[in-house]
């Protein structure tokens, strides 16, 4: 693997998904491997289904946190609307990895706005042209793990499955188990396993 001049990622979901500890996952793999990362604070609230983004630029030429338009190489989406409101980063150099899991909006029920179905958001974001896109059913791998909070941990393991990840399978494997706290640790190890088993790129 050569030297990692610039690699950005962004997490984007709803609070209470997992967000900061799937970015910290990833800033700990590039720890592990001695490659220099700047992480950016969190984008909008942390509670519980309100939106959220975190952005990670790692690389030796990385110096400033901030992501400019068009220049995102992975996105992270834990949720199918929350990856589409990141359309103005995604460009032919990202690859997407997103959850099937669509959680609407508080707001679309108290205005009853619809929401869009699955297959209009990926439409949409086929339109942007990006490198790939690979849709996991995160939630059921992570109930088959054992309990669904691990979803985020199996798109995890689908992004270094697709090789979006710039980081051997070892090295994020052993962040997510360094990371994870004792009573989740075997349930984060089999989630981003099945993660890894059972990505496809999308229909």
């Amino acid at each position: 693997m050569g030297e990692i001049r610039e690699f950005n990622v962004m997490v984007a979901g709803v609070g209470g998904q997992g967000i900061l500890f799937t970015t910290n996952v990833i800033a700990r793999a590039a720890l592990k491997m001695g490659i220099n990362f700047v992480q950016s604070e969190i984008h909008g609230l942390s509670q519980r289904y309100g939106s959220i983004r975190t952005e990670l630029r790692i690389g030796s030429e990385v110096h400033s946190p901030l992501i400019l338009e068009g220049t995102l190489d992975l996105l992270i989406g834990m949720e199918p609307l929350e990856t589409l409101r990141q359309a103005p980063y995604i460009s032919e150099r990202t690859s997407i990895v997103m959850s099937d899991h669509i959680i609407p909006p508080i707001s679309a029920y108290l205005a009853r706005l619809r929401v869009p179905s699955l297959e209009e958001i990926l439409d949409d974001l086929r339109s942007l042209r990006p490198k790939r896109l690979a849709v996991v059913d995160a939630y059921g791998l992570a109930e088959k793990a054992g309990d669904y909070i691990a979803a985020n941990v199996v798109i995890l393991g689908a992004a270094q499955a697709i090789g979006s990840l710039p980081f051997p399978n070892g090295v994020l494997r052993e962040a997510v188990e360094e990371l994870s706290p004792a009573r989740y640790r075997d349930l984060n190890l089999r989630a981003y396993d099945l993660g890894r088993e059972g990505v496809s790129l999308p229909r």
